[in-house]
């Protein structure tokens, strides 16, 4: 522990985060690493009906007979949904995750780290060490010595960061992750509607979509097609088929929250009932996304929704089985007519008149506000209906109702004052102090809209911090399909819990771990004061109400779950995740086939091949799905072969590999390898490749709009161009203790759409979002150990008594000094504005 000093003002503050003790997961393949599947393995039959599809088989006539029949449906299943293209199974991919990159720490530590040790400069009693030397070991030294055993060898927790599509992101988590079962809440935030604006964004530094530039992502346009080809039957098939995988993902205690606006709402609710049966549901919940009504034709909507389901509300005996944290909110009682009556101080009491109910401020000094509440229940006991003597009248209650207590707590609550007549009636006077906390009811008014948004669709971070105080504890696992700008990551890291979210969007996975890098959160105290496993430390309330006064009992304590207690000796920043890739997609992703413009069917694969490698050179033979060699171009002066990558994933140093080989095998000496996007050690082995002998290697990166549809392509050729490389300048000088290098970032090649060209970018022209630094870079997974970007906003760090230089938190050019370590070779990693990531390695 340093000694404390004037240069923070006296106080010892800490940089910490959260670790997930005993929490293992099975090992996944680093880049490169993964495994040839059996050929059985590479395909899933997930089943989807639940019992409809069977009842639709009972009501079918005789072949031939061609009457109309009125299906009845089986009475153990629920009413259902149908529409255009419903099935009742669906094959998917099994598809290893790949570690692409790891992220060590925030770049809010590394800016922690240098303001102490130039604190420590000056007043050298300090001692403080690297905020994240131990961490950075443990993920270089410990990890990397598992790296073999991927599949079988346990490792401790990292939350994960994923680009890929949700559905075979899910099979995966099943098949290989060994997570079934293991999630304790999924936040689902489907696209509300058809319009491109609506559920995409095109850069990461903007949240407005120009139209021309519509091809950004071929997933996204992809998925954007996908979803919506036949429109709303589309939509609801996207939606059952991942519902019908997200149910395993859940534990028998876990949750759903499927986020929706009025448009499809009734829709989304009839496939969650068919899913996860009627009996599983738990809310529907409509939150105030808007401020101000904008001017509907008819009656304003301004709430949107969140259907809530469970994997298993109760057991047979009514038990509830879902896990579930009763949240409470301020009660506002000012205006509520109900909140009419007051006892003075010197005990009278009297309804308030309007201008008072309408403002509190207006009572006398000392009023207690209180409501009339019925002293009967909604059931009927018999034992509970006895006359009752009070204010020298005889009450009894009305046919067919009873008291809500006993006679002699009747006398209590009457001894106590409060009692109060209405009437005919008695009734229990509720007391504003007697603990002015109501418990959170299913519509939220007080919500409103995502701020500050850095995504063209960002759900606000109070509804999913609800959600997720509701139903998980810390250390739970939350998962979320829909990622966006990481709302749910974000709240979930914010509140100690354990997360997964994905993506098809570059963009939004960019977007997302830029927005966890730059964030601080509050540290909570832990409930025995010393682990995270015992949970937090929350605040709690005492509440007097009807049965503790009737009971003669202590004020009931309410625990507030949505409000930890913080330690006010610590900020917390992001603890390490992993960025990561689906595996390369297998030909058994492309089952089925297409019908070519001669009527004959072709395979999908083959197509998808035919169609890239034509565009590419117009003479290109195309070799079919065999092999890694998949088209060879020839003329007089040159024969190369052409390799293309997988359309849902990225392009491996193991195809480009196997590909040279499969080229050299056939005489071939160049080969172009065409791929949507590459893992970040693909220029490496490039070079090693064209080392070894007289083979020439080029890497070609195909354009997002390549096969966008509705966009007209004047110029096939602008459709390709080289892999860019960031443009770095290293510079290695010795010291005492061995040599120390400097990594400058001058600039990278960006692919400016507006004019169909590439054209070098600087460094502070506008063009790059961020870089990020390997100092060691081991040629197989990018650690992240110094980062840079610009902040919107600077973060608040006066809590730690420490003076930070502004330029800290803008975009810098040049890298913090480090020493030369055992790999000797570095990795940097450029993001431009549109997502698009290139790496380049550098022997030091």
């Amino acid at each position: 522990m340093p000694p404390k000093n004037t240069t923070n003002g006296g106080k010892d503050k800490r940089v910490t985060r959260y670790t997930y003790e005993k929490v293992m997961e099975p090992r996944t393949p680093e880049t490169g690493h993964t495994a040839l599947l059996p050929g059985d393995e590479q395909v899933v039959t997930v089943p989807m009906d639940n019992g409809w599809s069977k009842a639709i088989k009972v009501g079918q006539l005789p072949s031939g007979d061609q009457r109309p029949v009125v299906v009845d449906m089986d009475p153990a299943a629920d009413p259902v949904l149908f529409w255009c293209g419903k099935r009742n199974r669906r094959q998917v991919p099994i598809l290893p995750l790949q570690r692409n990159e790891i992220v060590s720490d925030s770049r809010i530590a590394q800016i922690i780290d240098r303001a102490r040790k130039a604190a420590m400069e000056k007043a050298p009693q300090m001692t403080f060490g690297s905020v994240f030397a131990d961490l950075e070991k443990s993920l270089r030294e410990s990890d990397k010595s598992k790296r073999v055993e991927f599949y079988t060898h346990d490792e401790g927790w990292k939350n994960k960061l994923i680009c890929g599509d949700s559905l075979h992101l899910i099979e995966s988590l099943l098949h290989y992750e060994g997570l079934r079962g293991q999630v304790q809440m999924i936040f689902l935030d489907p696209p509300y509607g058809i319009k491109y604006n609506s559920n995409f964004q095109q850069r990461i530094d903007s949240t407005k979509n120009e139209e021309k530039d519509q091809a950004d992502d071929v997933l996204t346009i992809k998925a954007f097609r996908d979803t919506w080809s036949l429109g709303i039957h589309s939509y609801l098939t996207y939606l059952q088929e991942r519902l019908y995988l997200c149910r395993e993902l859940l534990t028998d205690s876990g949750s759903i929250f499927i986020q929706i606006s009025d448009e499809n709402v009734h829709r989304v609710r009839l496939l969650l009932d068919e899913v996860f049966g009627a009996h599983n549901f738990c809310a529907l919940i409509p939150f105030r996304k808007k401020t101000m009504p904008l001017g509907a034709k008819v009656l304003e909507q301004m709430h949107d929704f969140l259907v809530w389901y469970a994997k298993e509300k109760q057991d047979d005996q009514g038990t509830l089985r879902v896990k579930f944290r009763q949240l409470y909110t301020q009660q506002d009682v000012q205006g509520d007519f109900h909140w009419n009556w007051v006892v003075l101080s010197n005990g009278e009491h009297r309804q308030m008149t309007s201008d008072e109910n309408a403002n509190h401020t207006l009572l006398p000094e000392g009023a207690r506000i209180y409501r009339l509440v019925s002293m009967y229940p909604p059931t009927f006991s018999p034992s509970a209906v006895f006359p009752f003597k009070f204010e020298g009248q005889t009450f009894t209650p009305p046919a067919g109702s009873c008291w809500i207590t006993s006679p002699e707590a009747m006398q209590k609550l009457a001894d106590a004052a409060r009692l109060q007549r209405e009437g005919k009636h008695v009734r229990y006077r509720m007391f504003l102090d007697d603990g002015d906390m109501a418990k959170l009811t299913a519509c939220w008014n007080d919500t409103i809209g995502a701020r500050d948004k850095m995504y063209s669709v960002q759900t606000s971070a109070e509804v999913v911090r609800r959600c997720i105080s509701m139903t998980t504890a810390p250390g739970d696992l939350v998962f979320d399909p829909t990622c966006g700008s990481g709302t749910t990551a974000y709240v979930a890291e914010a509140e100690g819990r354990r997360w997964i979210t994905c993506d098809t969007s570059r963009v939004s996975i960019n977007v997302a771990r830029k927005r966890l890098l730059q964030s601080t959160f509050s540290h909570y105290q832990f409930a025995d004061g010393k682990t995270f496993l015992s949970g937090f430390k929350y605040r709690t309330l005492k509440i007097t109400s009807l049965r503790t006064i009737a009971g003669g009992l202590e004020p009931e304590t309410l625990t507030l779950y949505d409000d930890p207690e913080a330690d006010k000796s610590a900020i917390r920043i992001c603890g390490p995740f992993e960025v990561m890739t689906l595996g390369r997609y297998s030909v058994e992703d492309w089952k089925g086939s297409v019908i070519t413009a001669d009527g004959l069917d072709q395979p999908k694969l083959e197509n998808y091949i035919q169609v890239i490698c034509r565009l590419y050179r117009k003479d290109a033979a195309v070799q079919g799905a065999n092999g890694l060699v998949h088209a060879v171009a020839e003329s007089e002066k040159e024969k190369i072969a052409i390799s293309v990558g997988p359309l849902s994933g990225r392009v491996t140093a193991k195809q480009i590999d196997d590909a040279v080989k499969d080229a050299l095998a056939s005489g071939i000496l160049e080969t172009h390898v065409l791929g949507w996007a590459f893992e970040s050690n693909v220029n490496e082995v490039k070079a090693q490749l064209e080392k070894r002998g007289k083979v020439k290697v080029e890497l070609i990166m195909i354009r997002p709009d390549t096969l966008a549809e509705g966009l007209k392509v004047t110029k096939p050729e602008t459709l390709f161009s080289p892999l860019a490389m960031p443009d770095i300048e290293v510079k290695v000088k010795k010291n005492g203790k061995g040599p120390i290098a400097v990594v400058h970032l001058k600039g990278v090649a960006v692919f400016d759409r507006k004019n169909r060209t590439t054209d070098y970018k600087q460094t502070d022209s506008g063009y790059i979002s961020a870089w990020y630094l390997d100092e060691d870079y081991d040629g197989d997974c990018f650690v992240d150990c110094q980062m840079f970007f610009d902040f919107k906003k600077s973060p608040n760090l006066k809590a730690l008594g420490l003076e930070v230089e502004p330029d800290e938190f803008k975009l810098q050019a040049e890298s913090q000094s480090f020493p030369v370590r055992a790999y000797k070779r570095i990795a940097v990693k450029v993001v431009d504005v549109y997502g698009n990531e290139s790496t380049v390695v550098q022997e030091l």
